[in-house]
């Protein structure tokens, strides 16, 4: 078959499958909406009335602050009238028949004119629904307000659980399609409230971010930090003592690794070995490669059929602890103790704290959340899970390794692939 022509079908393919993947969308989003609804709010019977605004009362609205373009909607209802009266309920109170369900800014436009004018005569039109319950209320007022703009993840989450506190059988699914939320939204706003206090009144102020918020949740549920470490770290980042990624490295947070990770991590560790080859180190380094192409090839020596090598802490999964030889004249040596074991996580987190210590830069350590001299960087190295210092260790190497000006020679056709 003509390139040509293989190209063709190809597009043909990619078409159809795109036809099929539209026609799948709308044929779901069509069994959405064919689903009966949650409750019966929708069918309940609507009537106008008529009353003065001192007979409506306003429910706590989710959105706090200033209402925007009042007094420009209040010009547009004296010129055109009101076309969409505000809905209400029943309250069963003689003073104060009925409670504002939706329209809040219609409502406050209303009152404009009646402070301009005077109560108008007869009072304003509005549509009384009958039979509202609270939860309905609360869910109406929700819906409006998401609709119009989306609220702040705070204002939601205390919005969606005042809703569940009505009815505790809801669930965050039901509560989402109830205002047509997005429901990993809606969780990820309701698991908000687990934070402490002073956290989320940051996000309230914006002064964290929802995203960041969620990490620090999630580092403090994995029990990597505690409430008031993390609690104080907030602190730290809202007074600009410390940047957003060293907050979140400080409740321990993973950064993804890139997706080219293993392969750069094969060239480098290949790099090495021809390195050392050519420096002649002898056998031990010759058997470090027959494993890795044994390995690599799917033969290893166990006669497994595994692939290569991912990192450091799988290459030393077999060998969990390492014998320390002291030098003549060294301190250890001059004690008559002999060589000990040293386990090889916390050789790890030694090499680490070197590295912060002696070769990273003031902004690594910033980024890290590392203040102090060598003992302080030991301490923190050896407070993080093996797999983190592993992790810290080489993220800092690769950003050591690009501002180096005089890069290994093994590692410079690498770098400047």
């Amino acid at each position: 078959m003509a390139q040509v022509d293989q190209l063709q079908e190809a597009e043909e393919q990619v078409a159809q499958m795109r036809e099929e993947a539209a026609r799948s969308a709308k044929e779901e989003a069509t069994a959405d909406l064919q689903r009966s609804p949650l409750s019966d709010t929708a069918t309940k019977a609507h009537k106008t009335v008529e009353a003065p605004l001192s007979q409506v009362r306003t429910m706590v609205n989710m959105r706090v602050g200033q209402l925007p373009d009042l007094h420009d909607l209040a010009v547009s209802i004296k010129e055109t009238g009101l076309l969409h009266p505000p809905l209400v309920r029943a309250t069963g109170e003689d003073d104060v028949p009925y409670e504002l369900l939706a329209g809040r800014r219609r409502f406050g436009a209303m009152t404009l004119l009646d402070e301009a004018e005077g109560p108008r005569e007869g009072g304003w039109r509005f549509t009384l629904i009958d039979g509202i319950s609270k939860r309905e209320a609360l869910t109406m007022q929700f819906a409006e307000n998401f609709h119009q703009s989306k609220p702040e993840p705070v204002q939601f989450a205390r919005a969606a659980r005042a809703i569940m506190a009505e009815d505790p059988s809801l669930t965050a699914a039901e509560v989402s399609r109830m205002v047509g939320a997005p429901l990993a939204w809606t969780r990820k706003s309701l698991k908000l409230l687990d934070l402490p206090e002073n956290v989320v009144q940051r996000v309230e102020e914006g002064d964290l971010s929802f995203t960041v918020a969620d990490i620090v949740r999630r580092g403090i549920a994995r029990g990597d930090v505690s409430a008031e470490e993390a609690s104080e770290l907030v602190e730290q980042h809202a007074a600009g003592e410390i940047s957003g990624g060293a907050l979140k490295l400080g409740v321990g947070y993973v950064p993804p690794k890139p997706k080219n990770y293993e392969e750069e991590s094969k060239k480098l560790d290949e790099a090495r070995w021809a390195a050392n080859r050519e420096k002649g180190l002898g056998k031990d380094q010759d058997a470090e490669q027959r494993d890795w192409d044994s390995s690599s090839s799917g033969g290893g020596a166990n006669g497994s059929q595994g692939g290569p090598i991912r990192d450091a802490s799988e290459l030393l999964s077999s060998e969990p602890r390492i014998v320390a030889t002291y030098g003549p004249g060294s301190e250890r040596s001059a004690g008559g103790d002999g060589p000990i074991e040293v386990a090889v996580e916390d050789l790890d987190a030694y090499i680490l704290g070197l590295v912060l210590s002696r070769v990273a830069t003031a902004a690594h350590r910033e980024h890290l959340g590392v203040e102090g001299g060598h003992e302080a960087t030991q301490e923190y190295a050896f407070s993080l899970h093996p797999e983190r210092r592993l992790e810290i260790l080489r993220a800092l190497s690769a950003e050591i390794l690009a501002a180096d000006p005089l890069p290994p020679k093994p590692l410079r056709s690498v770098l400047a692939a």
